[in-house]
């Protein structure tokens, strides 16, 4: 449903504009260093590579956010395409948020 309404945000008010698709390189690298981290650490615990890892995936969701928005501030994108962009990064966002706070089971437990 997110990729939905980011299709809609490329499509819908001006055709043939696709800088809202940019945000898909956010959506790919925000969960490589919690998986990293996940993967070298494997409790709870605190230390600096759980924290670095959070840090870096905190910048990569609210950069996620920003690019519509300087982008439809700049004129690149109409703020309708802007508005369907967050829209979408709440929906993916969420759902990403959801998967990593499952009761009881790992990453990857599924394979």
């Amino acid at each position: 449903m997110g990729l939905t309404f980011l299709i809609l945000a490329c499509a819908v008010p001006t055709p043939k504009i696709f800088y809202p698709f940019f945000v898909l390189l956010f959506y790919a690298l925000s969960v490589i260093p919690v998986f990293v981290a996940k993967r070298s650490t494997p409790s709870q615990e605190t230390n600096p590579k759980w924290e670095f890892a959070h840090f870096l995936t905190s910048g990569m969701v609210v950069s996620a956010f920003a690019l519509p928005i300087v982008l439809a501030h700049a004129a690149v994108i109409t703020w309708t395409a802007c508005t369907l962009t967050i829209i979408s990064n709440i929906i993916n966002f969420g759902t990403m948020l959801g998967y990593a706070l499952r009761d009881g089971e790992d990453y990857g437990s599924m394979f």
